[in-house]
């Protein structure tokens, strides 16, 4: 039984996080078309996708009501993921010379797990493996 609820559970995870991993690359591969670097469009990405991330992580997702404090707490993760998602792209793009068009799905994929870790202590405000994750939290 808790096997069957962490799959649904990582698999609600996988449909919320492609919708705003669309959402982050629709970001920062139209700010590249519209001439915008991509350090701009990573932190225009970072104001849309964060709401939008905590309100169907909590809706969807883990299914808890939305806090000021989990708010809070997702956005530190998302911030803590920031540096790294940039540094990718400056890798990816600065380093590499990679188009944008393929640099931001790659770091996106990169920080897959991550973000899932983030997301899980933001709502659920604990991450222990092996615990029943249809608990209240």
């Amino acid at each position: 039984m808790i096997a069957a609820a962490l799959v649904a559970r990582v698999s609600r995870y996988t449909g919320v996080g492609a919708v705003c991993a669309i959402v982050h690359n629709i970001v920062m591969i139209g700010g590249d078309f519209a001439g915008l670097h991509y350090f701009p469009a990573t932190l225009l990405s970072f104001a849309i996708v964060t709401p939008l991330g905590y309100f169907l992580h909590c809706r969807f997702t883990f299914r808890r009501p939305q806090t000021i404090d989990g708010f809070l707490r997702f956005m530190a993760g998302i911030a803590v993921g920031y540096p790294i998602s940039l540094l990718l792209m400056v890798l990816f793009c600065s380093v590499m010379g990679l188009p944008v068009l393929v640099a931001a799905p790659l770091a996106t994929v990169a920080l897959f797990l991550f973000n899932y870790a983030s997301a899980h202590w933001a709502i659920m405000r604990r991450f222990r493996i092996g615990e029943d994750p249809t608990a209240a939290g």
